[in-house]
């Protein structure tokens, strides 16, 4: 009885290369576990995270190398539990735009609520603070914020 995958010299136009027997799918089949591991592993861990998120309130990631980076975090997930509102707060920030010579930089952060419980409106968000310095190693300071998208033009 020949499996699925055997692959029979007599089957095999003539002049063709045989493929060296469990060598045909290997690397689709690695890729394919590895992500089938990863997909795996991120449903298990995703109870801990929930757990991390109740005790705490929050989960953030932090950047590094920018102005007051509490203020303007990669990612943070926040639990909102208010009278009128419940729900996750989600932000995230990203550096818009600096100059090479990095005496100027901009940071767009855009606030985005999941809530199943709500008073009504829109609550999304998203302002651009910009900071400037007077020689690179000097500390940066905050020159303009803006309630909307960082544009090229700032």
């Amino acid at each position: 009885m020949k499996s699925a995958n055997s692959f029979d010299a007599a089957e095999a136009p003539a002049g063709a290369e045989l493929p060296a027997p469990g060598k045909r799918r290997s690397r689709a089949r690695r890729l394919g576990c590895g992500l089938a591991l990863l997909v795996w592993f991120t449903l298990l861990m995703t109870p801990c995270a929930l757990f991390y998120l109740a005790a705490n309130g929050e989960i953030r990631l932090e950047h590094r190398d920018i102005p007051q980076p509490h203020a303007h975090p990669l990612l943070l997930l926040s639990l909102i539990s208010e009278t009128d509102d419940r729900g996750l707060r989600i932000e995230t920030s990203r550096i818009a735009e600096g100059q090479p010579a990095g005496l100027t930089l901009c940071v767009e952060t855009a606030v985005r609520f999941l809530l199943w419980e709500y008073s009504g409106g829109n609550q999304n968000v998203s302002y651009c603070d910009c900071y400037e310095r007077q020689r690179p190693e000097a500390a940066w300071e905050l020159s303009n914020t803006s309630g909307d998208v960082c544009s090229p033009t700032r």
